[in-house]
């Protein structure tokens, strides 16, 4: 049996978690530059504010009702994220983390879940809340995607108390009718008007459709979807996460860059940050692509240019890829225009511990990986940024930074922002 545990407007949760004047309060947090809204307390989609709205649109309203508006704010997401998974793997050890606010547990076979896995996702539930203090919802079914369906029950229902188990069989079929085509796991939005249009509007519908004229009209995704919901897994549980094909970081700026000098610093930020992605999960890139572009809507001329630097041995020293960026970036720059948008993708990547050499490259200095690991290290422990190469600027100086106006402290990743407690005014 599978468990999906999914954290409740997880970056919502997250600003309110060291706020808790926020209880009950409309939170709503924003996209980089503060342009879009990601993320909403209940309180803010009662409002009927939709997913990805334009912050701008919205201001007015938010103002109105008095909605608490975050820029987000990734290094605390991402560490109360792990925090979460540490606490679930302390009851079952078998997780398999599907995303920042979502993974996926082996529950049967757990001795302590054995005689009763909704009642082991309840304490489950109440430990992660009370070490982390973000709410959860657990759904429990006989495949992933199942599993997926049952969230979504004890997420929108109060009376399912935040846990959920799928009975099975047909008594699923009154479950599978209350969820919209669309809002099945694995059916994209592209393909849920087609099967509304052949009268296939609920995951019920879509258990009972035909396997083969799913694969002929669609492909063999719907048909997998389709296998779960009769209780087949299709997508067995993996507990280690596949390495990524290419990794990319791309960010828009908060102003129009102009000058070379400030492009350097972002391309190295970005380039810092695509490698530092690479060694973590112990591959190495054989290419390395450069992409610069103005605003196709602004007013002045446009451009748009990339430039790609193949590596003899495959790379992931950070050194190595900054310098091969500064060399790209050099090649497509050209003066007198306003910039909008870099970024760096690194791509052909392979296992960082069985490279194939090149018999006329020079051989790299052999301390990089022991200094590359130091230096991970340091970032990891304390704090990102803690050391960084001379070309990405000075931290403060940056001029081509994302706007972040709202954004909180990073009250678990960084020394000087933890929260501080004070005694009432008074106190003895």
């Amino acid at each position: 049996m599978f468990a999906l545990c999914d954290c409740n407007n997880f970056y919502a949760s997250c600003e309110r978690l060291f706020r808790p004047d926020l209880e009950s309060r409309p939170v709503a947090v924003l996209s980089n530059n503060d342009g879009c809204v990601i993320a909403r307390s209940a309180e803010v989609k009662a409002l009927g504010v939709p997913m990805g709205a334009p912050y701008f649109k919205e201001e007015g309203r938010f103002r109105h009702f008095g909605v608490e508006v975050f820029s987000s704010n990734f290094p605390l997401y991402e560490d109360l994220s792990r925090r979460v998974s540490d606490t679930l793997r302390s009851m079952a050890p078998d997780v398999e983390i599907y995303s920042i606010d979502e993974a996926f547990l082996r529950v049967d076979a757990l001795p302590a879940a054995a005689a009763d896995p909704e009642g082991f996702c309840r304490r489950l539930r109440e430990r992660v809340l009370q070490w982390t203090g973000i709410p959860v919802s657990i759904g429990l079914g006989a495949t992933k995607t199942l599993a997926k369906a049952a969230n979504r029950i004890a997420k929108r229902d109060p009376s399912r108390e935040g846990v959920f188990a799928m009975p099975g069989g047909a008594e699923d079929d009154p479950h599978l009718e209350g969820i919209d085509i669309g809002d099945t796991w694995g059916i994209g939005l592209r393909n849920a008007p087609k099967l509304r249009r052949f009268g296939i509007g609920t995951a019920r519908g879509l258990k009972y459709a035909d396997e083969e004229w799913l694969k002929k009209r669609f492909s063999i995704s719907e048909a997998r979807t389709s296998r779960e919901l009769n209780g087949q897994v299709c997508h067995p549980f993996t507990e280690r996460v596949k390495p990524r094909k290419t990794i990319r970081v791309s960010r828009s700026f908060g102003n129009p860059v102009m000058d070379l000098h400030s492009l350097r610093e972002a391309v190295s930020s970005f380039a810092f940050s695509a490698a530092e992605t690479l060694r973590k999960q112990g591959s190495a890139a054989g290419k390395m692509h450069l992409f610069l572009m103005t605003n196709p809507f602004g007013e002045g001329p446009g451009y748009a240019a990339g430039a790609t630097e193949k590596f003899d041995v495959p790379a992931s020293g950070t050194i190595e890829i900054v310098g091969r960026a500064m060399k790209c970036l050099e090649g497509i720059f050209v003066g007198g225009l306003a910039y909008k948008k870099a970024g760096v993708i690194l791509t052909d990547l392979t296992d960082a511990a069985c490279l194939q050499r090149h018999l006329f490259a020079p051989m790299r200095d052999p301390r990089e990986g022991a200094l590359m690991g130091v230096m991970d290290q340091l970032n990891r422990e304390l704090g990102k940024g803690t050391v960084f190469t001379a070309s990405m600027g000075i931290l403060g100086r940056r001029s081509w930074v994302m706007r972040q106006e709202r954004v909180s402290p990073r009250y678990t990743t960084r020394w000087e922002e933890i929260p501080a407690v004070f005694p009432p005014e008074g106190a003895p």
